[in-house]
């Protein structure tokens, strides 16, 4: 009976090992493939222009910017009050002086603003919004990050960095990606392609092996 179940689990972990090893492999194969060949896709989402392709497409991505929040005031005031009168039996009073408060602005937090479509082509990286769409082409990119389930780009043209939410469990694929297209983009995509032939072999060296049970 022991036995059995040690059988069952171990026969489990090897399935989930290969399910996650082969995952890996089919797409550094892709990323290899694409850089070769710098073949992308035809896109729905967004008008190619003449000599762009897709790369990739995220499905529920949120635009993501810093939003203030409430503000108050904060102090007190100095002075005295006068009566001036009633108004119907209730006393008037005329106050002199001046108020040594101030507005105090909300602190800055992100909050997203927008859900839409990423696209990243050999030439820009756009987001499709249902109330706003933003491209940063590559011709323009200061820097770009990915960190943590987010997509920051810098470009010249917009002084603010543009913020993309995507989700941490595709950091990787992302970066991949990213990475892929910008090196097309810069005519330097054999270089990569020759890192992702040797990240392949050494993958291929590591791939799951059934378990062998005494």
């Amino acid at each position: 009976m022991f036995d059995k179940h040690k059988a069952k689990k171990a026969d489990e972990q090897y399935k989930s090992e290969l399910e996650a090893w082969q995952s890996e492999h089919d797409e550094l194969s892709s990323a290899f493939s694409a850089a070769q060949t710098r073949q992308g896709s035809p896109s729905s989402d967004i008008v190619l222009k003449r000599g762009e392709a897709a790369f990739a497409t995220v499905s529920n991505a949120g635009l993501v910017e810093d939003r203030r929040g409430a503000g108050h005031y904060t102090g007190g005031s100095s002075g005295f009050s006068i009566p001036v009168g009633s108004v119907g039996g209730r006393s008037v009073r005329y106050r002199v002086g001046a108020s040594r408060g101030h507005y105090v602005q909300g602190s800055l937090h992100p909050e997203a603003v927008d859900k839409g479509k990423l696209v990243i082509t050999n030439q820009r990286v756009v987001f499709v919004g249902t109330k706003k769409s933003i491209e940063s082409q590559f011709a323009k990119l200061i820097s770009a990050n990915v960190d943590s389930g987010d997509l920051y780009l810098s470009v010249s043209n917009r002084q603010k960095v543009t913020r993309i939410h995507y989700g941490a469990s595709l950091d990787g694929w992302m970066l991949l990606r990213l990475t892929l297209a910008m090196s097309i983009c810069r005519g330097d995509s054999n270089q990569l392609a020759t890192q992702l032939q040797a990240q392949l072999s050494e993958l291929e060296a590591k791939r799951p092996q059934p378990p062998v049970l005494a």
